[in-house]
């Protein structure tokens, strides 16, 4: 009975009308749909242009995209600028400072692509035009060459191979371009020398953990890493060649304008004096001096060990031998006063 008198009532409910009341509106349907809505229309200030922007335009747009956040448009961005460097003439309306500026901040980027496309548009920089920003771009390079990332560690080192290509000779006699890519390279490969030498170790050497070497994956970094010790000293011991001394040098050499980039600047006269590793060592005898005196023992003691790996380490740790036989193979110390051990210089007499 009750569920019978309750489908009476539902039926009654769909033939009964509403009682509509004074002020009150019709209750709307259940399926009503608003229409009341009005579309908004885009007003341009300013139509836009059918001439597209010229090359000198895109080249600048491309060089703000190297910023941006994305990595496919940085990419890109790479890409395109190579592209016009590749071009005969090649075109840079911005100048190699204001390139360099914008692109070297990448090379410890995230994205091995964008590194990649980096390094090939660094190769078509003409050298001449990278030189005068040496320093610049070893701050850049160092820093990549020291990352915690093992894969930006080694397109570091592509960097490293890179400036040494173009501009090796002048990089080494560059100011801090010497011991400190030294120091970056010893503190890579794991060799580093102690403050207070012991008995015990070869001059103070001391080995630090190398967490990547021997691994299946980063195996090769280590004997890639003393190849590009190797090629850095093979340069900075390259014996430098001199023209033979005429009567005219005298006064060519007073009354003409140095050639060289800062000639005066070991002086430090309008600049705050340096430091060892900041120095400039522009011939070939002051960067052997510091290198015996700093980093020959731990380099030597460093590839032994590595030569006992055999395989590419021991490769690579051949040809870093050679290297320093031909380099320090007819360095002799020289010992002067301000040395640190120089108490047997004044032996025997009274002070």
């Amino acid at each position: 009975m009750g569920s019978s008198n309750r489908k009476k009532k539902e039926k009654k409910k769909d033939f009964q009308k509403p009682k509509l009341k004074v002020g009150k509106s019709k209750p709307k349907a259940s399926n009503f749909t608003d229409t009341s809505f009005k579309s908004k229309s885009i007003v341009l200030q300013q139509q836009l242009s059918e001439a597209a922007p010229d090359v000198i335009e895109r080249f600048k747009h491309q060089l703000s995209l190297t910023s941006s956040r994305t990595d496919t448009q940085r990419r890109d961005a790479l890409s395109y600028l190579t592209g016009q460097l590749s071009t005969t003439p090649p075109m840079n309306p911005v100048g190699t400072s204001t390139l360099l500026q914008k692109v070297l901040p990448l090379m410890p980027d995230s994205s091995k692509s964008v590194r990649n496309q980096l390094l090939k548009l660094l190769q078509q920089l003409p050298a001449d035009e990278v030189r005068p920003h040496l320093q610049k771009a070893m701050l850049y390079i160092r820093g990549a060459m020291t990352h915690l990332s093992q894969d930006i560690k080694d397109d570091g080192l592509n960097y490293m191979e890179w400036i040494l290509d173009i501009a090796g000779e002048d990089l080494v006699a560059s100011p801090g371009c010497w011991v400190k890519p030294l120091k970056d390279l010893m503190s890579v490969l794991g060799w580093t020398v102690s403050t207070a030498p012991s008995q015990a170790t070869k001059g103070g050497w001391t080995s630090a953990p190398r967490t990547t070497f021997g691994s299946k994956k980063f195996g090769h970094s280590f004997p890639r890493q003393m190849m590009v010790l190797a090629k850095f000293l093979e340069l900075g011991f390259k014996p430098e060649t001199s023209n033979p001394w005429t009567s005219d040098d005298l006064v060519s050499g007073i009354s003409t304008v140095p050639r060289t980039p800062d000639p005066f600047g070991y002086l430090g006269l309008f600049k705050p004096p340096r430091d060892e590793d900041s120095e400039i060592y522009r011939n070939r005898e002051d960067r052997q001096d510091i290198f015996a005196k700093r980093f020959l023992d731990a380099v030597e003691a460093g590839v032994d060990m590595a030569k006992k790996e055999g395989g590419a380490a021991g490769r690579a740790a051949a040809m870093l031998d050679q290297a320093l036989k031909d380099g320090m193979g007819d360095y002799e110390r020289a010992l002067r006063v301000d040395d640190d051990n120089d108490e047997g210089i004044w032996t025997g007499y009274i002070m």
